[in-house]
């Protein structure tokens, strides 16, 4: 890790603390990020005290923390759990509770039948209540080392070594992945800790020997499935070794020298924010007049949820696992947008030789992206777009940026906005946001009341005029398509009654979850398109398909028709319904 001019840091570089799973990086994650984390006794310079919020936010903590009891202590699954939950530093929401709860008992049922899997074989695994590190160096004032997150197993003579890896959902890793391979070469090569306690404390770490194993087993259980995924069982200790140097080292440098910066979801604990130059300041972005309770991340998506239900808004931004069912329209969206970043990427305007018939023998960019049936079902919405393209013109385009990331940081608010605008691109030099909207059928979106309808148009505003982009003049644009029309609305980033409209409707969207340290739930019929309502004591439960009168497309679950006048809860429950879900796992 090369140190910028602009990111100051003290303390002491060559001492590296790596967990395994820090290797489970993804191309849109910050790799300068990843470099600093590794680094633990390295601090910004101006030191920040980091303030911790005032609700549990970790909930794999606290399943670890009740199957510590079971294991160790032999405490009954239903005193662990009430042990665990009640003797946690910040407060439990009642949903994340329920999920710990349910995580506990999956786990513990899958942990009895690894155990007769192995039964069979003659093998008994017992926890281990010390980790395995890897650790070394000239000196302490140059050590590294290697740790993994997750429980411990071995055989009472030590010959079969077992690692299992927790996921919130389901086990998705894969075998020959770094992470995958740095977790057997702990199991293979690793010294027990001394004390637990001391594992993320001392540097050196105190150790004690072990024996060396004959067989090492590499396990992924989901919590809230209930399913386990043999990684690696083998008895060719050789391999690990010879695996580690080839894959896992060359990896590792890679993720400590962390040569690109990538400003995002990483940002809010991230030690090189207080000035990184890749991050955009903006003071006073969001219209709040205090800072918090900490630093966190928000986006329209974050507050969409929250107006909807803060307790829903609140289980999804600690990631528990959800009952994800994609409707198609929510499908068709991503399609559609899938297929216009691809051919914007093109610079150049979409036309209709883009566009093939659906039985044509090449469809062109579809074909890379989208199986025909759901070609067939994004096309009507794409020939719509061709007369709204907008890299059709008047005016030179230049600077096109499809699907761009966008990070910017308000300290009076202490919180970092993520925006992911559909387009960017500059008209004769001048910047131009435009959002993409699809929908079966007209929702009754104006300019008179687009900006609150959707309100990811405030926040562009707002990101315009506050300089982001590096002038305070732009356009921002909301293209609607449905299958039979498309319509333009543009709104003035630099007219001051457009600017004032936005910031009072980002304002009220942010203000409520900003100020929320209780995350009640908010049950109603829309519980039954909530992804996280069996985690919810307070959900309603199953209901007809119907919300206060609004009308649902059977088919799809797309929201069709509502009575009088448009209404941004309504139009909040119509944007979660019709957007798709990321599986996104956390790399614990």
């Amino acid at each position: 890790m090369s140190q910028s001019p602009i990111i100051q840091f003290t303390g002491n570089p060559r001492v590296v603390r790596l967990s395994a799973s820090l290797l489970d990086r993804r191309d849109a994650d910050c790799d300068y990020f990843a470099a600093v984390k590794a680094r633990p006794q390295l601090w910004p310079q101006p030191y920040e005290k980091r303030r911790y919020a005032p609700w549990e936010t970790f909930p794999l903590g606290l399943v670890m923390d009740a199957l510590n009891l079971i294991e160790f202590n032999g405490v009954s699954i239903d005193e662990a759990l009430t042990r665990s939950l009640g003797n946690a530093r910040n407060g439990v929401h009642p949903g994340v509770a329920n999920w710990v709860r349910h995580a506990c008992q999956t786990y513990l049922e899958t942990a009895e039948s690894l155990a007769a899997m192995l039964a069979s074989e003659g093998v008994e695994l017992r926890p281990e209540r010390n980790p395995r590190i890897v650790q070394g160096g000239r000196s302490p004032m140059e050590m590294r080392s290697l740790t993994v997150w997750g429980r411990w197993y071995g055989s009472p003579d030590g010959a079969v070594v077992e690692f299992r890896r927790m996921r919130l959902r389901r086990p998705l890793g894969i075998a020959d992945a770094p992470s995958t391979q740095a977790m057997a070469y702990v199991a293979a090569a690793g010294k027990q800790v001394a004390d637990p306690a001391e594992l993320y404390t001392l540097i050196p770490v105190p150790v004690r020997p072990v024996p060396v194993p004959r067989r090492v087993r590499v396990v992924e259980v989901g919590l809230t499935a209930g399913m386990d995924l043999v990684l690696l069982d083998t008895t060719d200790l050789e391999r690990i070794h010879n695996t580690y140097a080839s894959n896992v080292r060359p990896a590792t440098v890679r993720l400590l020298n962390g040569d690109g910066r990538s400003p995002g979801q990483d940002c809010a604990d991230c030690k090189a924010r207080v000035s990184c130059d890749a991050l955009a300041h903006a003071p006073g972005l969001l219209g709040l007049d205090d800072r918090g309770t900490h630093r966190r991340t928000w986006s329209i998506t974050t507050s969409r949820y929250h107006q909807i239900c803060p307790a829903q808004a609140h289980l999804r931004e600690l990631r528990l696992p959800g009952d994800w069912e994609t409707s198609p329209a929510a499908e068709r969206g991503r399609n559609v947008h899938s297929w216009l970043e691809a051919a914007h990427v093109r610079e150049r305007p979409c036309t209709a030789a883009d566009l093939p018939e659906v039985g044509a023998d090449d469809c062109g960019i579809a074909d890379e992206l989208i199986e025909r049936q759901e070609y067939a079902q994004a096309r009507p919405y794409l020939l719509q777009h061709l007369g709204v393209c907008p890299l059709r013109g008047p005016g030179e385009v230049s600077d096109v940026r499809p699907e761009p990331k966008i990070a910017v940081y308000d300290p009076q608010a202490d919180v970092v906005v993520i925006s992911h605008p559909d387009l960017l691109r500059r008209v004769d030099g001048r910047l131009v946001y435009r959002e993409q909207k699809t929908s079966a059928v007209p929702r009754g979106i104006t300019a008179e009341n687009a900006l609150e309808m959707v309100p990811q148009l405030a926040l562009a505003v707002r990101l315009i005029s506050a300089g982001v982009f590096g002038d305070t003049g732009g356009l921002v644009e909301l293209e609607q398509l449905t299958p039979a029309s498309a319509e333009v609305l543009t709104f003035d980033a630099a007219d001051p009654a457009t600017v004032s409209a936005a910031g009072q409707v980002v304002l009220d969207r942010v203000r409520s979850w900003h100020r929320d340290v209780a995350f009640p739930a908010n049950p109603g019929s829309w519980c039954q398109f909530c992804p996280v309502s069996r985690w919810c004591p307070d959900s309603s439960g199953p209901t007809a398909r119907t919300v206060d009168d609004l009308v649902f497309d059977p088919a799809t679950g797309e929201l069709l028709a509502s009575p009088g006048l448009a209404d941004s809860h309504v139009e909040a429950i119509a944007a979660a319904i019709a957007e798709p879900e990321t599986d996104d796992e956390p790399p614990f």
